[in-house]
């Protein structure tokens, strides 16, 4: 009986239990519709889903979709790629039909609403601004398959240039980045609208951005942003003294739920160079209206290799100058020798990336105060820690290794841990009159650790085995704290204009600068007499002379007008001063302009003056390193001093003291947005700069004169200095154009996108008088080598062809790159001077939606494995020899992309808040 009495009860559950379902189901209703993008076609694969429900559905070839609904109000969310995200209120009655068809706005490059450039309250597209400016969505960042924020912009902005960097000490680590051809230090990096720090770091081996010194965007999560601005055009009147060349700004998400899963994984065909790498976003609803999205990033890249085989001596010194003769008769000995010993030609450098581990959190949040009232904070912080390689010390050079403990030499390691903390806080609003208002306290740094590894102390010899092969080497710190206040209005109504506005603010910026001592083994010679390199080899610690602890203010007031002065043109005038507390002041401006020819095309020009201090670092940076120089044609270590421009020792070398540089920015261009959804933008610009800050080229203790002035310095062989030493002029072209096409089976974007660039050094300023008395130093304050980095050592153009096609759940990203020639001299001799050819790169990946909130990508970039055309100049017996003896295969003083070839990954995207 209770056997069948549960059963009764289970059967009378299910009736009802069916009952209740099929009323529910005849309460339901549904809302139906039809997704269309810009020009009116259906999108098919749009996603369509009830905000806060896991209930969506994918629109089909016509771009319908219908979803069963209880009666209610909704909202429904529309996505699709390359578009704005849509919100669409929707009421479904009891028994009735909601009809809900929606059209897109285009988030395409040449269509988004854009913040950088102007302070105007009137919303722009990219083609209708002054100014060109190139907008990237987190979508498009991600499209590209790297994981690095640098590397992604590298391969979408054709006016940016980043390339890796190996055997160059520090810059290993943090990727120098240039933007139209100019330095690191020539472009302002803005986080929502605001100033970011630079790094500590700075350039001084021999790779782009040498004597310069920039921001590391890779200290941001990728996961973080919502899109990137870059705006091409000097900006120096509008955000400050760094802006010469342009502004990246980096805009970041303001998710108020859902969470977003990121993982990627990959490796070089090669088989080394892994990363492996997981980001995640959450957003909270803060309030009623406000947000709090917290992003997250950790990634490990392993080293890559692309070394090649040794074909030096090991064991046995060849001699100063050496003949033909000679280094054949020492390789005789030597080469069956280090064979003997198991010596590896094959693998005694790391010539690639360096190995990194990075982690990093940014959290962004707004809240509103009152109705006219906002909060906003940002706040982020980055950690990494890195290990690359140096030149490997041969046991024949015993000036540098104790062979009692590294008897067949040694590689030595620098590690580095680099950390970042930022933030910002302030509040906006609007004032009684119509005056907008934003106040704000900005504050961040970045310190550098140099720890280096199986490497000596050569002075330390007689300790033998027992000489310390670890050492703290000191490091490098950078801190920025900027206050700002703003005020804008538009008073176009009053003035009988389209638009009239009127923004005007104020700016203090402390900056502190602190280079700290390494330990004493780090950099001490503890027998100055035993003709050995004192200090830890590959890199010599910080000494406590070269310490600093430096500060500057610098204070600043704007005015910015901007006005629709009729309906096709428009104008933008800003003036800005600026004074520096150690460097005086500046006043800089700008008249930019914008004429609307027709509907679809409009002409746009503008004109400015720039303005950079030297940075503190190049006020202040000092040291002694080993590094590897050209000397009748063979790479020779040597130990070079860098010193203050305002040193004792600079004054005696004849070296005026630093000044600011002064630039000139000019630029034309047209925009049109034709029917059939071309869009197009075309801009030629001129960027002149004076007095350009540059470390000079090396002075040599082989110069009577030289040896004469370094007599103080016993461990030096030579000496550097930060100049006004050049001026430039750099002229270009951009060119993007964009083709948003509906097929009869999907939907394709083309984007087409160049940078032309040529930059030239206009004058290279003498030397100074009490080194003009030796005849063989020749121009050596800025010598070929160095004029050859400025003009040649970036593609001088680069070109990118993207497209983007979406049918059903799958999407293909396609891209070739084209980047342009390159070329590097020798400090003397012209015989060394290599070029080097263009190389196409193509990327390649495919993406299935495998749900409404999960997405898989598997793709190649550089699925070609192409590689840099190889160094020709590698004759090693006639001391004609860039390769250092084979080690080199690739140029590392003109990278165009890296030399690392193909890489595959794939990558899985978790949109929760799509559930």
């Amino acid at each position: 009986m209770i056997g069948v009495n549960t059963s009764v009860r289970k059967g009378v559950f299910l009736l009802f239990s069916f009952i209740f379902s099929l009323a529910a189901f005849a309460q339901n209703t549904t809302v139906r519709g039809t997704v269309k993008d810009p020009n009116g076609l259906p999108l098919q694969g749009a996603s369509v889903v009830i905000e806060g429900t896991k209930k969506g559905v994918v629109t089909d070839i016509n771009g319908a979709y219908s979803i069963s609904v209880a009666p209610g109000t909704y909202t429904l969310v529309i996505t699709y790629v390359g578009m704005q995200q849509q919100k669409q209120p929707v009421d479904v009655p009891a028994g009735g039909l909601s009809d809900v068809s929606s059209n897109l706005q285009s988030a395409g490059d040449l269509n988004r609403i854009v913040i950088v450039g102007s302070r105007s309250a009137t919303v722009r597209s990219s083609t209708q601004t002054p100014v060109p400016v190139d907008v990237i969505s987190a979508r498009e960042l991600q499209a590209t398959g790297q994981v690095e924020p640098t590397q992604m912009l590298n391969f979408i902005a054709p006016s940016y240039n980043s390339s890796r960097q190996t055997v160059a000490d520090g810059t290993d680590h943090i990727d120098p980045a240039t933007l139209r051809g100019l330095g690191p230090d020539q472009v302002l990096v803005l986080v929502n609208g605001k100033r970011r720090y630079n790094t500590a770091l700075l350039n001084v081996n021999g790779t782009i951005g040498r004597g310069s010194v920039g921001t590391d965007l890779n200290s941001i999560p990728p996961e973080a942003i919502e899109r990137i601005e870059v705006l091409r055009d000097g900006a120096s009147s509008q955000y400050g003294s760094d802006a010469i060349g342009g502004v990246i700004n980096v805009v970041m998400k303001k998710n108020n739920k859902g969470t977003t899963l990121f993982a990627h994984a990959g490796q070089y065909y090669a088989g080394d160079g892994g990363v492996r790498q997981i980001g995640l976003t959450q957003g909270f609803k803060l309030g009623s209206e406000g947000f709090l999205s917290i992003s997250g990033d950790l990634r490990h890249r392993d080293a890559t290799n692309r070394v090649g085989d040794y074909q030096g001596n090991v064991y046995n010194a060849l001699p100063n100058n050496y003949t033909p003769g000679q280094f054949d008769s020492v390789m005789a000995i030597d080469i069956p020798f280090s064979a003997q010993k198991g010596f590896n030609r094959k693998n005694n450098m790391a010539i690639g990336n360096s190995q990194l581990d990075n982690g990093g959190f940014l959290i962004n949040a707004g809240i509103p105060l009152s109705g006219r009232t906002q909060f906003f904070a940002t706040a982020s912080m980055n950690w990494r820690d890195g290990k690359a390689a140096g030149f490997y010390r041969y046991p024949y050079q015993t000036g540098q290794v104790i062979t009692a403990l590294y008897p067949d030499g040694f590689l030595p390691l620098i590690n580095s841990i680099i950390k970042d903390k930022s933030f910002i806080v302030g509040v906006q609003g609007k004032m009684a009159g119509g005056w907008n208002w934003d106040a704000s306290q900005t504050g961040g740094g970045n310190s550098f650790r140099f720890d280096i590894t199986n490497t000596n102390n050569a002075t330390q010899f007689a300790l033998g085995k027992a000489a310390q092969t670890e050492f703290y080497a000191g490091t490098l710190v950078f801190n920025q704290y900027t206050t700002n206040v703003n005020f804008s209005k538009d008073m176009g109504a009053k003035m009988g204009l389209k638009s009239f506005n009127f923004a005007t603010g104020a700016e203090l910026r402390f900056d502190n600068y602190q280079i700290q001592a390494g330990e004493e083994a780090s950099w001490k010679n503890y027998d100055p007499t035993s003709g050995k390199v004192g200090g830890a080899q590959v890199f010599s610690g910080f000494q406590p002379v070269n310490a600093v602890n430096e500060t500057r203010t610098v204070g600043a007031a704007y005015v910015d007008v901007e006005s629709d002065i009729t309906d096709r043109f428009l104008a933008n005038v800003a003036a800005r001063f600026e004074s520096y507390s150690d460097f005086g002041s500046n006043i800089a401006g700008k008249l930019a302009l914008r004429y609307k020819a027709a509907d679809a095309l409009s002409f746009r020009g503008s004109v400015s003056n720039g303005f950079r201090a030297p940075s503190m670092h190049q006020r202040y940076f000092s040291s002694v390193a080993t590094v590897f120089v050209s000397v009748n044609g063979v790479l020779t270590p040597v130990q070079n001093g860098t010193f203050r421009n305002n040193s004792e020792l600079a004054k005696a070398f004849g070296l005026p003291s630093l000044e600011a540089e002064k630039s000139m920015n000019y630029s034309v261009g047209l925009t049109s947005r034709l029917t059939g959804g071309w869009n197009f933008t075309v801009d030629a610009y001129q960027i002149d700069i004076k007095d350009r800050i540059v470390l000079t080229g090396i002075f040599r203790k082989t110069s009577t004169v030289v040896a004469s002035l370094l007599a103080a310095y016993p461990d030096v062989n030579t000496a550097a200095f930060f100049s006004n030493a050049i001026d430039t002029r750099t002229k270009g072209l951009d060119v993007v154009i964009s083709k948003d096409t509906r097929m009869d089976k999907g939907s394709l974007r083309a984007t087409l996108a160049a940078n032309f660039n040529k930059t030239k050094v206009t004058k290279n300023k003498d030397l100074p008088a009490p080194l003009k008395a030796d005849p063989t130093l020749g121009n050596v304050l800025f010598d070929r080598e160095q004029k050859s980095r400025v003009e040649e050592a970036q593609p001088r153009n680069k070109i990118s062809l993207g497209l983007n096609y979406l049918i059903g759940k799958f999407s293909v990203n396609a891209r070739s790159t084209r980047f342009g020639e390159v070329a590097t001299k020798d400090i003397t001799n012209p015989l060394l001077d290599e070029e080097f050819d263009p190389r196409v790169i193509t990327d390649l990946s495919i993406g299935y939606k495998i749900s409404n909130f999960a997405t898989l990508t598997i793709g190649a970039n550089n699925i070609g494995d192409v590689y840099p055309e190889k160094l020709k100049k590698i004759d090693y017996r006639n001391r004609l020899d860039n390769s250092s003896f084979g080690r080199f295969v690739y140029s590392r003083a003109a990278t165009q992309f890296g030399f690392n070839g193909g890489y595959y990954f794939t990558s899985l995207v978790f949109d929760i808040g799509n559930l």
